[in-house]
Formats: structure tokens, C-alpha cells, sequence
């Protein structure tokens, strides 16, 4: 038996059930829900080069370049610079379930 807690708008849910299936869509639901209010409390504007992506989505620079590795979309300006257009950095991390962690 698992016990998983939401909140939401100020709103506190628990759900306690032994079905692995229910609880991993639970967790996967909490996840993108964390993720998705974090974007936006934290998304000032519509994208940013590194260091002003990392701080917007509250990770390292490292972190960006795994996510990058992984197939994050980025756009090379002058064929030198990487800027991070944040509305695909959004989409790729919900599409691919990650969260915000360093």
C-alpha cells in the first residue's frame, strides 16, 4: 500500500492504493505537475542561452547539457552559440517525463 499526496491551488489530496499501475500514473501526474507549476513561477521570458536557461528551470549548466545530450531541442546561433527556446525546453521535459533535478 502506497499513501501519495497532492497539492494543488492550496488543496490537499491523498491517495493510498496497492495498484501499481494507478500509482505509477500518480506519481508520473505528480511529477508533471510539479514541473509544470515550477515552469510557471519561474519562466520570465521566451528562451535564453545557458546560464539563463539553467537558473530559469532552477538546474545546473551541466544539467542542460545532459538534457541536450538526451535530445532537448536547441537552436546554435552563428552556428556557435546554443539558445534554448523555452517552450520546447517545456514540451521535451514533460514529453520525456524528467524532472527538475541537478
Amino acid at each position: 500500500m502506497a499513501n501519495l499526496t497532492f497539492n494543488v491551488a492550496g488543496v490537499s489530496v491523498s491517495v493510498n492504493t496497492a495498484d501499481p499501475n494507478l500509482l505509477k500514473e500518480l506519481q508520473e501526474f505528480n511529477t508533471n505537475l510539479r514541473l509544470v507549476q515550477t515552469l510557471l513561477t519561474n519562466q520570465p521570458n521566451s528562451g535564453g542561452y545557458l546560464t539563463d536557461t539553467a537558473k530559469t528551470f532552477g538546474v545546473k549548466d551541466g544539467t542542460i547539457k545532459k538534457w541536450v545530450k538526451r535530445g532537448m531541442p536547441v537552436v546554435k546561433l552563428d552556428g556557435m552559440h546554443d539558445y534554448y527556446v523555452y517552450r520546447n525546453v517545456i514540451k521535451w521535459l514533460t514529453d520525456n517525463q524528467v524532472t527538475l533535478t541537478n
